[in-house]
């Protein structure tokens, strides 16, 4: 109830902003050059005011209408979005020239700070900071290790789906998804985070969730405002946020510090193999502090930055982990897609080793396959991937044609994802999309799959984890988690959809999660599932 007065006191603050003072503002905005054709703006009364407006929750139609005029046929179109501001959208010719600009060229510190409301919602920690650090503690830490977590997240995750959807055999039980995920993925996160027994503590998992929902909506409703209602709406944000971040950080920030004291009583015998997060995090801050090698950074700093990394991994983690449970309880009967990651979980995970081993998940083509059909028909941003011009002298496009400096840019993922020249039938959700005809060959058939097209692998077609050197650094490690809860509801439950899951809405960029759609479990009856 409070999320949603919070958003309709938004909406009401964006409307008085939009008919009473904006034309000077709208005057003063970056703007492109007049031969790139502008879509969504209509021959009305105020009408980049209203275009943008509409952009707040009808931004699909817009961009899916830029798309195919112009984008499709290799020309770059603009829209207005939810705070006035021109947005540049490039076809998907020009991905890749794209993603290879440096960061002096193209930069996204402004698009954080501005669409993802970071200069009006973050307290206590620098951006630039935090965004090394993240990038670095999952790439050495999580990417390059994930076996050492398989076994932690197996044991909490199946804790978790058998509290939430429980263990009777003989009846059918209704659940929220959304709700249902949120107490799966965020109590595995915290249990490779924190790990044991904090991440069970009800005060850190009650506060932790409060503040990732209260900065996640945040960030949503912030971003997406006009420039100069930002800080006035932020300071409402804030109340909440504030309040949840400190009863973490009071939780967290004691933690921190006895693993500090007992790393520096170790000395140089100090050991932080294995699954202890939080000294690897003081470890890696030590060698990586932005400013400063060798300086380790305080225990509020490392904490804040445990939080960052909930945050950003559980929020779209749980989104995905929406669209995935709904996408196959809704599939088709005759694709017996259940039936068959059922099928593959049981032949690559017959035992608790098989769960800890990484190669198993490899072998799990149909799992890989699923997932990545439903972040290319889901994708949490329907455009995205967006940078600011840089140079003052601006940037030219492949085509000649000049970026003005502080003009923000971005790719139309959700119009490449439906583009029939890329995807046979775009507008069908196809499970086993990419599965290559497998062998019948049992050595073949339970090869690890390397190929271009696993779920992990962004490609210029396939946007749902980004592209490029700044492609979501933790997409191996949400791949794996998705495929987890998969599997462990594939081998262990019956699952039925209750209706088709709503059209997808969106605010602005960010495509919600059908928070209200529900799915019937039940455990099922098999002697051998007690023991997965």
């Amino acid at each position: 109830m409070e999320i949603l007065t919070l958003i309709s006191g938004s909406l009401l603050l964006l409307v008085f902003y939009r008919f009473t003072s904006t034309l000077k503002l709208l005057r003063n905005q970056v703007t492109f050059p007049e031969t790139i054709p502008i879509v969504g703006v209509q021959k009305q009364f105020l009408s980049i005011a209203r275009a943008s407006l509409r952009q707040l929750t009808n931004g699909i139609t817009t961009l899916l209408d830029g798309y195919s005029q112009y984008a499709q046929h290799g020309r770059p179109f603009i829209v207005y979005d939810p705070s006035a501001q021109q947005e540049l959208l490039l076809p998907g010719e020009h991905i890749k020239w794209f993603s290879d600009q440096p960061d002096s060229k193209l930069s996204s510190y402004g698009v954080r700070q501005e669409r993802h409301a970071v200069r009006y919602l973050h307290m206590g920690i620098e951006l630039s900071t935090t965004m090394h650090f993240l990038e670095r503690i999952i790439g050495e830490r999580l990417t390059r290790h994930l076996d050492s977590v398989n076994h932690d997240m197996h044991d909490e995750l199946r804790l978790c789906i058998d509290a939430v959807f429980g263990t009777n055999d003989q009846e059918w039980k209704e659940v929220n998804v959304y709700d249902s995920l949120q107490d799966i993925v965020m109590p595995t996160m915290s249990r490779v985070f924190l790990g044991l027994p904090l991440c069970r503590d009800p005060r850190v998992s009650t506060a932790l969730r409060r503040y990732i929902l209260a900065l996640g909506f945040g960030t949503i409703i912030v971003g997406e405002l006009p420039r100069m209602l930002k800080a006035i709406v932020a300071r409402l944000v804030k109340v909440p946020l504030r309040y949840y971040r400190n009863k973490t950080l009071g939780v967290l920030k004691p933690v921190v510090e006895r693993q500090l004291a007992q790393g520096a009583a170790n000395g140089a015998n100090d050991q932080v193999e294995g699954s202890n997060f939080i000294r690897q995090c003081a470890k890696l801050s030590e060698k990586n502090t932005v400013g400063g090698i060798g300086n380790m950074a305080k225990p509020e700093v490392i904490a804040e930055w445990i939080m960052s990394l909930a945050f950003a991994g559980s929020s779209s983690t749980v989104i995905q982990a929406t669209h995935l449970l709904l996408d196959i309880a809704n599939s088709p009967k005759e694709l017996q897609v259940s039936q068959q990651l059922r099928q593959e979980a049981e032949e690559t995970l017959r035992t608790d080793e098989d769960w800890a081993k990484g190669i198993s998940f490899k072998k799990q083509v149909l799992s890989d396959s699923v997932i990545r059909e439903c972040l290319r028909f889901h994708p949490i941003l329907i455009k995205g991937l967006t940078k600011e011009v840089v140079p003052s002298s601006g940037l030219n496009l492949p085509d000649g044609t000049n970026m003005p400096k502080g003009g923000w840019v971005g790719i139309p993922v959700l119009g490449i994802h439906r583009d029939e020249r890329f995807y046979a039938d775009p507008y069908v959700y196809q499970p086993f999309r990419y599965v290559k005809e497998r062998s019948t060959d049992e050595k073949q058939k339970a090869a690890a799959w390397e190929d271009e097209l696993e779920a992990s692998k962004p490609t210029t077609t396939y946007l749902g984890y980004g592209y490029g050197r700044h492609a979501c650094p933790g997409r191996w490690f949400a791949t794996l988690m998705l495929k987890m809860i998969s599997a462990y509801i594939a081998i262990n439950y019956d699952i039925e959809a209750t209706a088709p899951p709503p059209s997808m809405k969106v605010i602005g960029d960010a495509a919600l999660p059908p928070m209200s759609a529900t799915i019937k479990v039940r455990r099922r009856r098999r002697k051998e599932a007690a023991k997965v």
